[in-house]
């Protein structure tokens, strides 16, 4: 899926376009009066906040906010965060709007790189402009907005639209908001008048530190700004309502099982026994790229002795459930003193899945024949998570 190539004005000089992919896109800007002392206040608004994050982010060496230093920053969950980090992965493809059946649409009237010279610095583009939710975890949404240019100057370099100003209104408050085309940074943003060189989506995030901390799953209204002040339509209002789970279909699934599930996982009423779940990628290609999961289960036999089983599944990226295999081993010493153990023999099947970031159900069922001695039997667990991976905190 393409996405838009962002990157500062200016620094770049485009060939003009044929007249016809001109006339495809609708008359020229030239009558626009460009409003650059409200762009230039929303870049520095937007940029006094990340150099603020970029402060506070240093003093805790956070991951990035320090390049060039001496030792390596520490990956941590953001406090800031305006939606769960396994909500959704890079890249973010375009039509998920589809999914929301309060996805607000406008089609809007950009205008082309004012630095750029020639036709491109009176070029206009119609474009449609999509504002909707996506479903996270635990009665959570991320918030997102698509641009989608026509299907004839996708991709075009020599005439292109460029960002608007996009504010959010909530509470008494309004606030240019960090728009970045890479969901779970810190501090990539967009902003207004970066050339949007193909359809892209954006999700919409909070100031790393910032005095004001938006929750994307309130209502809210979002504000689009076309810098026009010629355009009688110059200002578009999308009006969100709060976030009901109940209104989508997606938050009744379980989430799709990604490395945000690795960790441990133990039932409150047993204490001692527990899972141990790794998720992992395996080289491939395409969409569908293959994944593993393996499951170490620490549990006990019928006398109270401690009793290991383990199994591996492959599964594709967006699979919800995983069926595998479980396993046993015997016969060997502790710290590898002595005896080798015997090669892992089959115990029976166990299929998991995650409801939410927090819960883990299972179902396993013991072959036939297994050895006297050997646990047996079929059931189905709801789990809990006891840890979170560093880098990885699903929620």
């Amino acid at each position: 899926m393409k996405h838009s190539t962002i990157f500062f004005c200016g620094l770049a000089t485009f060939a003009l376009a044929a007249a016809t992919l001109a006339q495809a896109a609708g008359p020229s800007a030239a009558g626009a009066q460009l409003d650059l002392a409200q762009a230039q206040q929303i870049r520095a608004q937007m940029q006094a906040q990340i150099i603020g994050g970029k402060a506070m982010a240093g003093a805790k060496a956070v991951a990035g906010a320090k390049p060039g230093g001496a030792t390596a920053g520490e990956m941590f969950a953001n406090p800031d965060r305006a939606y769960p980090p396994s909500c959704l992965n890079s890249p973010i493809p375009l039509g998920l709007w589809q999914n929301d059946p309060l996805a607000r649409y406008a089609q809007i009237r950009l205008i082309g790189d004012p630095y750029a010279g020639g036709n491109e610095a009176t070029y206009s583009e119609t474009v449609k402009i999509y504002v909707f939710r996506v479903v996270c975890t635990s009665g959570l949404s991320a918030t997102l907005m698509e641009i989608d240019r026509p299907s004839n100057m996708e991709g075009n370099t020599s005439l292109y639209p460029t960002v608007p100003g996009v504010s959010v209104t909530q509470g008494g408050n309004t606030l240019y908001v960090r728009m970045a085309n890479d969901p779970n940074t810190f501090f990539s943003t967009t902003y207004a008048l970066n050339p949007l060189v193909n359809s892209d989506v954006f999700v919409l995030e909070n100031f790393y530190g910032g005095s004001i901390q938006l929750n994307y799953n309130n209502a809210l209204t979002l504000t689009v700004d076309t810098l026009n002040q010629a355009d009688p339509n110059r200002y578009t209002n999308f009006n969100l309502p709060a976030y009901n789970p109940s209104l989508y279909a997606a938050a009744s699934q379980p989430l799709p099982i990604s490395g945000y599930m690795t960790g441990n996982w133990y039932d409150k009423a047993h204490s001692g026994e527990g899972i141990q779940v790794e998720v992992g990628e395996l080289q491939g290609s395409g969409n569908n790229l293959p994944r593993f999961i393996n499951i170490a289960w620490y549990t006990f036999d019928s006398d109270g002795v401690p009793y290991w089983l383990f199994g591996t599944g492959i599964f594709n990226a967006g699979a919800t459930s995983v069926p595998l295999q479980l396993a046993y081993s015997y016969g060997g010493s502790f710290a590898g003193s002595g005896a080798v153990a015997q090669a892992p023999q089959l115990w029976g099947t166990f299929n998991v899945q995650f409801p939410d970031c927090n819960t883990m159900q299972f179902s396993y069922q013991s072959a036939a024949g297994l050895p006297t001695g050997v646990p047996t039997g079929k059931g189905s667990k709801t789990w809990t998570r006891l840890s979170q991976m560093n880098g990885l905190t699903c929620q």
